[in-house]
């Protein structure tokens, strides 16, 4: 039997997961769940009494928080008691401002069952982010100075693209808490600035600063360091600053003329040309991946996997999400779907997992050639790339290569169907703009409209990670 312990760190971790379900599995029917007051204004604080009131006020906070997340650091037990001490890691969704507050969360249990839950924290540290830019500018969400932060809002991108690029985060993970001299050394650098760019990082939620030495917090160490590859999302952040850059600042031009602003002219495909050069090649790759990790474990939890004896990966890339899906459910098999320049990092990926007897690589043009038959096709962070009839010529190729029964798995940054809150998404649709011939971003609603002309039955839209959703249909 769990420990009362292990019942609440499961449900923690459920938590970090997004998998509320998971998380509030531990609840008794009539829990009473109490935050501190000071937060009445925003619809938090207070005692709620059942599980609909506590789903209820998470929805609130998520409305509150753009980001909100707790790393739980020690756990006490005593009798019927688990009193938890830790760090809420938080960004104002209104603010945009990330911060940390300290919290005791008192949790009572009663039959393995979680009966009472009071967080303790300083609301005071609370509304200093959510209400930063009422604060520090003086007349709320309209005032100059929240427009003139989003306007500089590069600075701050641009300093964690250069703390990627020094391998602050990996440096810092290998050698434990360091001091500014310490890591001037270890990075070779000048020592003008360095203070202001540690702190900075501080700041923005990145690193935590303790008798002047600095450490990763757990989410910069899990995803920002290269020895962790199944978690890095940092070869997203660094195609961002090498390649993305410029076409951006040519945001303006793309808008008058219609026309994609890379470093590709004239007529050539812009992933021929990627292609082209081993280097860049392996950089995109390694930036889908990262972009894709938060995705990817989602996906292998909320799919019926078990219904399913085949899946292929068109636009496969390195494999990871293969690689990964594969290794968590060992009856299936998998077939990655790219161009044949791909091949040889596919391989690296295949051997480094051990899947050689049950993943391999099918090398193909999807606008020429017809898609691999398997159980269950994903196009991930494909459908965006192209415009509206390359969407629906591949979306008719998965129907066409699926069995009675199989299903195509779309997963993208998708546009609220509202066009209204999902800014991300919004700016890759830009993206796109500047970097494709046609490619746009969309909603759920749309891609489940292109699915049904597709013949694609009971289409729906589920929640992965962050801004990302996948859109599933069923032939």
């Amino acid at each position: 039997m769990s420990t009362n312990t292990e019942l609440i760190r499961a449900s923690y971790a459920a938590f970090r997961r997004g998998d509320i379900d998971a998380a509030t599995a531990l609840f008794d029917p009539g829990i009473e769940w109490t935050h501190p007051d000071g937060m009445e204004d925003y619809g938090l604080g207070g005692t709620k009494k059942g599980i609909d009131e506590v789903r209820a006020f998470m929805a609130r906070a998520r409305t509150v928080f753009s980001e909100l997340r707790q790393e739980p650091r020690e756990f006490l037990e005593s009798g019927d008691r688990v009193v938890v001490i830790g760090v809420h890691h938080m960004r104002g969704a209104r603010s945009g401002v990330t911060g940390t507050v300290r919290f005791v969360h008192t949790w009572r249990l009663a039959d393995g069952r979680a009966t009472h839950f009071e967080d303790h924290h300083d609301t005071y540290d609370v509304r200093r982010i959510v209400d930063a830019g009422d604060a520090a500018h003086g007349d709320g969400a309209d005032s100059p100075g929240r427009i003139v932060q989003t306007g500089l809002a590069f600075w701050q991108a641009k300093t964690l693209h250069t703390a990627v690029e020094l391998r602050l985060f990996t440096e810092l993970a290998a050698a434990g808490p360091l001091d500014a001299g310490q890591l001037r050394t270890r990075l070779g650098l000048h020592g003008r600035g360095l203070r202001d760019f540690l702190d900075g990082l501080v700041s923005m939620g990145l690193l935590e600063r303790e008798d002047g030495r600095y450490h990763n917090l757990p989410g910069p160490d899990a995803f920002l360091d290269e020895a962790k590859p199944d978690g890095f999302i940092g070869g997203l952040l660094e195609v961002a600053s090498q390649q993305w850059w410029q076409p951006w600042s040519r945001l303006g031009e793309a808008l008058r003329t219609g026309e994609r602003q890379n470093n590709v002219h004239g007529g050539e495909d812009p992933f021929t040309a990627l292609y082209s050069d081993p280097e860049r090649a392996r950089r995109f790759q390694r930036a889908m991946t990262g972009g894709s990790t938060g995705s990817i474990a989602a996906l292998i939890d909320r799919l019926p996997w078990s219904e399913h004896r085949t899946v292929a990966d068109v636009g496969c890339s390195e494999g990871a999400l293969l690689s990964r899906v594969l290794r968590a459910h060992e009856h299936l098999t998998g077939i990655g779907f790219d161009l044949p320049v791909v091949e040889p990092l596919f391989g690296e990926t295949v051997a480094e997992a051990g899947l050689g007897d049950r993943l391999s690589f099918q090398a193909g043009d999807f606008f020429a050639d017809p898609l691999p038959q398997a159980d269950l096709i994903v196009f991930g962070h494909v459908l965006h790339d192209w415009d509206l009839e390359t969407k629906r010529m591949l979306l008719r190729k998965a129907y066409e290569a699926l069995p009675d029964g199989g299903r195509v798995v779309v997963y993208e940054a998708l546009i609220d169907d509202g066009r209204r809150h999902n800014t991300f998404a919004l700016m890759m649709s830009l993206h796109m703009l500047v970097e494709s011939s046609g490619g746009f971003d969309y909603t759920g609603a749309d891609c489940r409209g292109w699915m049904a002309e597709a013949g694609f039955r009971n289409c729906y839209v589920q929640h992965l990670a962050g801004p990302e959703s996948m859109i599933v249909g069923i032939k």
